[in-house]
């Protein structure tokens, strides 16, 4: 192999595929990066045999051929390499050099055909959602994926599909992000599937950095799959059941606020400053024509925010996990928010004011 590529080109290609290395893994190969040059087109691909990524770049092929290299290394010499066009070759004995002006390094390969997989866009059933509402579906719901890995079914985000519309739901247990989209899809498929969060992050990120309208989604047996311009990736599925989101939305409530979002925000956030931990708590008291916010923990301090709303009914005490509120209120789009509530141990719903879409539960912690 031998080809030439701008260092710009190569490093986006290797930035987009190096997601997908294992981090973890004691097998050299799946810390590596297949590079596969062919006709005028350097191919880049890595797995860790859950998530696979593969982008095509252009490049000057003077030799067809392949290699695989050390991922995290080759990011790293690539990006230090002072002139824009850099030479990779390799020989039959998986030596591998790179070249830039007066710079060269000489490195240790390992065989392409040892790579452990082909990652392909055929054999699925497949069909399109535009890029934007892709984004914002998983921008808005992926931050309540669990982290607690003995909850294996929670730790991705539900994807549903049915009568074209489109619902991604994630939850840790203690809030529950759910949004939808109508008619963005054909009326006749229908599917439910748990996308892990690594492919999440992954695909969030090769969809941000691309200018694509649409993305292809493919179906696969145990699989899916998302093709954006010359990039693809394909991911494992979470194998078991979703909860029912469905039964934790409140059908019912006792009282809601309307509320400036940057007011709810700002307040949150500085008042979360004296606690601290996974534990930390905001109590909102709520009553005519205000909501009072009010943390302490013992050895550090109390905080006292308040913030002036349009409510005239029965006062209300409430806590929740401050984090919780602000990651919530990050993503939303909406100037303003509303807070729907029941009692003080009832969940309680943040919905955006121009978004009947978007909705997010959120438990309550014990009042103090």
């Amino acid at each position: 192999m031998k080809v030439v590529c701008s260092k710009d080109t190569l490093l986006k290609g290797i930035g987009t595929v190096l997601g997908a290395v294992s981090q973890k893994s004691t097998l050299p190969l799946l810390s590596n990066l297949l590079f596969d040059a062919k006709g005028n087109n350097l191919t880049l691909a890595a797995t860790d045999l859950e998530v696979a990524v593969k982008t095509i770049i252009p490049a000057q092929v003077l030799k067809e051929g392949g290699t695989t290299l050390p991922g995290k290394l080759i990011s790293d010499i690539v990006r230090k390499f002072d002139n824009q066009d850099i030479e990779v070759s390799a020989d039959e004995q998986e030596k591998v050099i790179l070249k830039s002006g007066k710079t060269k390094f000489s490195l240790v390969g390992i065989s392409k055909t040892e790579f452990p997989v082909a990652v392909n866009f055929e054999g699925g059933k497949s069909f399109t959602i535009e890029t934007s509402i892709l984004k914002d579906m998983i921008t808005k719901t992926k931050f309540a994926i669990s982290t607690d890995e003995t909850r294996y079914v929670l730790n991705g985000i539900c994807f549903v599909i049915e009568k074209g519309k489109a619902i991604m739901v994630a939850t840790d247990g203690k809030r529950l992000s759910f949004i939808s989209n109508d008619d963005v899809v054909d009326k006749k498929l229908s599917f439910s599937l748990i996308i892990p969060s690594k492919a999440i992050e992954e695909l969030l990120k090769i969809m941000s950095n691309s200018t694509v309208k649409e993305v292809e989604v493919g179906i696969f047996d145990n699989q899916v799959g998302f093709k954006i311009e010359n990039t693809i990736l394909r991911s494992r599925l979470i194998d078991g059941h979703f909860p029912n989101y469905d039964q934790v939305i409140p059908k019912e409530r006792k009282g809601s606020i309307k509320i400036k979002t940057k007011d709810l925000l700002d307040a949150t956030e500085r008042v979360s400053l004296i606690s601290a931990g996974r534990t930390s708590s905001i109590k909102y008291s709520i009553m005519k024509g205000k909501i009072l916010l009010y943390s302490m923990e013992q050895g550090r301090g109390e905080g006292n925010d308040e913030i002036e709303i349009d409510y005239k009914g029965e006062s209300f005490d409430v806590a929740y996990n401050p984090n919780y509120i602000i990651d919530m209120l990050k993503v939303c789009d909406s100037k303003e928010i509303i807070l729907e509530f029941n009692t003080p141990v009832s969940p309680g719903v943040l919905k955006p004011d121009n978004d009947s879409n978007y909705t997010y539960i959120i438990m309550p912690m014990r009042l103090e």
